[in-house]
């Protein structure tokens, strides 16, 4: 398989979780508008009704940070900057890019900032 082919699958694959984020964002906030407060009959049922909603948001916080990640990836695809780490430039291992085409770093780069030293 050839670089641009391997490009055009990135990509691919990006477009698609991308997708599938934004409509899990779309599914939060709809949870989280249809659960109300005043609906519920006793305090009990309010408290589940909050924190449904509050986890909900959450989920949509979360969700938020890996769209930013994809999209970050997308404009690496663009500007000829995807599979080098933003860290050191060197690229990013094949397989890394594979499970998780939005990685922003190499491994090395990845263990440093996930134990702080980064």
């Amino acid at each position: 398989m050839s670089h641009a082919t391997d490009l055009k699958a990135m990509r691919k694959q990006l477009q698609v979780k991308r997708k599938e984020v934004l409509e899990g964002v779309s599914r939060a906030r709809e949870m989280g508008s249809v659960e109300t407060e005043s609906g519920a009959p006793d305090i009990a049922d309010r408290a589940t009704s909050a924190f449904q909603r509050e986890f909900s948001f959450s989920l949509s916080e979360n969700e938020g940070k890996m769209l930013s990640l994809i999209d970050e990836a997308l404009a690496r695809l663009e500007n000829g900057r995807f599979g080098l780490c933003v860290h050191c430039e060197k690229p990013i291992e094949k397989q890394r890019l594979q499970a998780l085409p939005w990685a922003r770093h190499c491994v090395a780069c990845q263990e440093l900032q996930d134990r702080g030293e980064m």
